[in-house]
């Protein structure tokens, strides 16, 4: 009985943890890079589920998504100028990919048409894909991985990547 009320103890002491998961930020900084991908529906399925978060250290931003069945997710983190601070936006993306680069057996490719220097790590703890590029003083990074036949994490990524690439050039 007592390794039950333990139990009971712990998992509520974890949903606690998840309360007010949303980070500080300023006015709308949640929704910045969820807007970044105007029609989630097309990568992740009906009924997409996403969670915006605010400013933390660098990130300026960061959007979580998650199919209705849970089988596809992706995240797509922004930084700029003030969230970087008096780290530029390369100095930023070199760190990123050194860090990438540890953490997998498969070199860092680059990809084409995505912002500038757009690197593709594969076959990351939990099979994940990432991507990062810089963009109009901003460094872009998004992670997908799936456990739908339907599409891959990395195909995932790409579609996020270039999503967020778009409307980061059509923004004014």
């Amino acid at each position: 009985m007592k390794r039950l009320l333990l139990a009971f103890a712990c998992a509520a002491a974890l949903a606690a943890c998840g309360q007010g998961a949303q980070r500080p930020g300023g006015p709308g900084a949640s929704e910045e890079a969820c807007a970044l991908i105007a029609q989630p529906e097309a990568i992740f399925g009906a009924n997409v589920e996403h969670v915006g978060y605010g400013r933390l250290e660098t990130m300026a931003a960061s959007c979580q998504f998650q199919s209705a069945d849970g089988t596809r997710s992706g995240e797509v983190v922004i930084s700029n100028a003030a969230s970087l601070g008096a780290v530029t936006p390369e100095a930023n993306m070199a760190e990123t990919i050194e860090k990438w680069d540890a953490q997998t057996e498969t070199a860092l490719a680059p990809v084409e048409g995505l912002g500038e220097d757009a690197r593709i790590a594969t076959d990351l703890p939990g099979y994940q894909t990432q991507i990062v590029f810089r963009q109009g003083g901003a460094v872009v990074m998004v992670s997908g991985s799936s456990g739908d036949a339907a599409m891959s994490g990395e195909q995932i990524a790409r579609r996020l990547a270039q999503a967020a690439s778009q409307s980061l050039a059509t923004a004014p």
